[in-house]
């Protein structure tokens, strides 16, 4: 069964400027999420699986992840 995909763009006054942003929901299959990340602040895509969750909700390599579930990532720091 394919998932489905859920992605906007909007305009937030928490992004540093210049930072476009992208929602998508990734809905984890028996894969996992499909992708792998590196930093804390900030984190970034280091690679998605072709095929995967990440990829099929628009997530591409080099990605910055500023939020996960309205939470700034610089919010933990």
């Amino acid at each position: 069964m394919e998932q489905e995909r859920v992605s906007s763009y909007i305009n937030d006054p928490d992004l540093p400027s210049g930072l476009e942003q992208k929602n998508v929901i990734i809905q984890r299959d028996r894969f996992g999420y499909g992708l792998t990340v590196s930093g804390d602040n900030p984190v970034y895509v280091l690679s998605v699986r072709e095929g995967g969750a990440a990829h099929r909700a628009g997530i591409n390599t080099n990605d910055q992840i500023i939020k996960v579930k309205h939470l700034l990532f610089n919010s933990y720091v």
